[in-house]
C-alpha cells in the first residue's frame, strides 16, 4: 500500500507547493486506487518544514506538486518522503498516472521569479 499527497489547486496539480491550500491524499496498491481524501494544508505562517511535516503526518510516502523549492525538497528527503515535481496537469490525470506507475517527474525550480529567494 502506498499513500501519496498531491498538492491541488482546484482540479489541477498545484504549481506552487508552498501556497497550496489542500492536498488530495490517495492510497493505492497493485495498480488500483483504494481510497482518497482531501485534507487541508497548514494555515498560518509559512515556516520552513511546516508543510513537509504535515504531509508526513498524513502518512504519505510520496508528495506530488508542480514546483517546489530546494529547502522543501530537503525537508522531505530528511523525512523519507519521495518528491515528484510534475509538469502542469489535472489532478485526475496525475492520480491515474501515479497509480499506474507511469507518472513522470520533471526537474523544476520553485517558479517564484527572479526576486524570490527559496534557498537555491
Amino acid at each position: 500500500m502506498t499513500r501519496a499527497a498531491i498538492a491541488i489547486d482546484g482540479d489541477a496539480v498545484a504549481q506552487h507547493f508552498g501556497r497550496v491550500r489542500e492536498f488530495l491524499l490517495v492510497t493505492y496498491e497493485d495498480g488500483r486506487e483504494t481510497t482518497r481524501e482531501v485534507l487541508p494544508a497548514p494555515e498560518g505562517d509559512h515556516a520552513p518544514g511546516v508543510f513537509p511535516n504535515r504531509v508526513k503526518e498524513m502518512g504519505a510516502q510520496i508528495v506530488v506538486a508542480g514546483g517546489m523549492g530546494v529547502k522543501a525538497k530537503e525537508f522531505f528527503t530528511q523525512l523519507g518522503v519521495k518528491v515528484l515535481t510534475v509538469p502542469p496537469m489535472g489532478v485526475e490525470e496525475a492520480v491515474k498516472a501515479l497509480v499506474a506507475g507511469s507518472l513522470q517527474p520533471v526537474e523544476t525550480d520553485c517558479g517564484h521569479g527572479p526576486d524570490h529567494d527559496c534557498g537555491k
